[in-house]
């Protein structure tokens, strides 16, 4: 299958020279702390992963935040100019063919709030190079085997990239003139990857099969609109109506129930097993620790998004994640399955990985479910992102400790003295909203002092936000930014209420 992904210009991997815009800087650390598991106490995430690994994935919240806030102006109106956007060092890039209209420019302004954002010129547009792409396809496929297998749309919108594998002798087809630039790059063809004694509530990074492990649950989720629980997995791993267990014993031939496959998606790999109890961690250990984190929510993922893994195999081999996982680009064909490469070489994956959870690290230790693991191969990694396991099943959220339809992500950009800065970015998992009241309580008797895309009302240590003219609504999935300074030590405020509603 020939498979057409959205792509931005990459540093090189694994010995390829893929393009000349880098992401992200060359991150410092591993995939996992050397240390054997045997000899790893009981802690969190935060104690299984290199600490400049966590620095540098804490310190993507607030581009991913603002990053959020673009996307949810640019998926109001698609088309127009739009190319991509994507994580950059320490700014976020919107790509655009000619000037932004007024309501994506106004949503550039508002997320500079929370962090730096570029607007860059865009060669073609998304839609241009989609046009290209649909003519480049059907040639590709029809090539020999071992040519050509991906069509890819750069996010940068400078042209499309040809993937062809590394197979002596294989050629191209004469590709059809599309106006667009065409490069064609080189890169192993990944395959599918497919803990030890897990419980209801059944956590995702658990070792799951018919009898044996065979595959790793992805997580606990549940449908927000009928609070059904399920696990999630990779579709690859079994057949729909089939039984799913943890903790096999093959003397006895038993096991603990998690219960039955009850529907996939096999162009995206995906697959929910229904459970009455669905959980709100993940292992993130080795396979015969204790070692978890609290998932707090999902997210979207971008290009330069860092990202780490947490399979029933590499647990065992490594006694922790595989992290600095870097999201290089989107599929955007009928898989919409997502890239991303290991930056410091190591294996992205293991057989037996197939369906663990792919998460983003809060500052806290608490996680963010991003999606779960299809394939790899060295150093690059397949996995299908959470929001398209959104469009499959519905309206799916993770399980958390508190089950709601909204989450907030709370950032400090600023601080001096007596006072500091701060980024509040409401995501809604609910119905789509017109109109808005955000609350929360200060912990420490902060003061506003100044604030921005919102009208704030405080009383003692209760503030009340509500939305202005230009950002009143929020679409399912979307998000909204506001921000304000207060007097007082940096603190998160808690809990914070959408529309009488309490968020995670």
């Amino acid at each position: 299958m020939t498979h057409i992904r959205k792509a931005i210009a990459r540093t090189v991997v694994a010995g390829a020279v893929i393009g000349a815009t880098a992401l992200t800087g060359p991150l410092a650390g591993h995939a996992a702390s050397d240390r054997p598991e045997a000899t790893r106490a009981p802690g969190t995430i935060l104690d299984v992963i290199p600490a400049r690994t966590v620095d540098r994935m804490v310190a993507q919240a607030p581009l991913v935040d603002a990053a959020n806030v673009i996307r949810t102006a640019v998926e109001r109106t698609p088309a127009r100019g739009y190319a991509g956007i994507g994580l950059v060092d320490d700014h976020v890039t919107l790509w655009w063919k000619g000037a932004p209209p007024a309501d994506v420019t106004a949503a550039v302004t508002a997320a500079r709030r929370t962090a730096p954002v570029q607007v860059a010129g865009a060669t073609w547009s998304r839609a241009d190079l989609r046009k290209a792409a649909a003519r480049l396809t059907p040639v590709v496929e029809a090539g020999p085997a071992g040519a050509g297998r991906s069509v890819r749309l750069r996010t940068d919108g400078s042209g499309i990239e040809i993937a062809v594998d590394r197979t002596p002798g294989a050629a191209l087809p004469k590709l059809p003139a599309t106006g667009v630039r065409t490069s064609v790059v080189t890169r192993d063809r990944m395959v599918p990857r497919s803990r030890a004694n897990d419980a209801a509530p059944f956590d995702g990074g658990a070792g799951i099969g018919f009898t044996t492990p065979g595959c790793t649950a992805g997580f606990g989720v549940r449908n927000a609109d009928t609070n059904a629980g399920y696990v999630l997995t990779a579709e690859h791993c079994g057949a729909v109506g089939s039984p799913w267990h943890v903790g096999w014993n093959t003397s006895t031939g038993t096991g603990t129930l998690v219960g039955y496959a009850v529907d996939s998606n096999d162009d995206h790999d995906t697959m929910i097993i229904s459970t009455s109890a669905p959980g709100d961690h993940i292992y993130v250990g080795g396979q015969h620790d204790e070692v978890r984190a609290r998932v707090a929510g999902w997210t979207e993922v971008f290009p330069g998004q860092l990202l780490c893994q947490s399979g029933y195999t590499s647990a065992g081999e490594l006694g922790g994640p595989v992290c600095n996982l870097r999201v290089e680009f989107h599929y955007d064909d009928i898989e919409d399955l997502v890239e991303a490469t290991q930056l410091d070489g190591d294996e992205a994956a293991r057989g037996g990985d197939s369906g663990g959870p792919v998460y983003a690290v809060n500052a806290d230790g608490t996680v963010l479910a991003a999606g779960t693991t299809t394939r790899s191969a060295g150093p690059g990694f397949g996995f299908q992102d959470f929001a398209t396991a959104r469009d499959d099943y519905g309206n799916l959220v993770p399980a958390t400790a508190s089950a709601s339809t909204c989450r907030v992500s709370f950032v400090v950009t600023n601080s001096w003295g007596t006072g500091y800065a701060a980024s509040v970015t409401v995501y809604n998992d609910g119905p789509a909203v017109n109109g808005w009241s955000l609350g929360w309580t200060f912990p420490g008797g902060q003061v506003l002092q100044g604030h921005w895309n919102g009208v704030f009302q405080q009383t003692g240590p209760a503030v009340t936000v509500t939305n202005e003219g230009h950002n009143a609504a929020i679409p399912t999935g979307g998000a909204v930014n506001v921000g304000f300074t207060a007097d007082g030590s940096p603190a998160v405020p808690a809990p914070f209420t959408l529309n009488g509603t309490t968020c995670n």
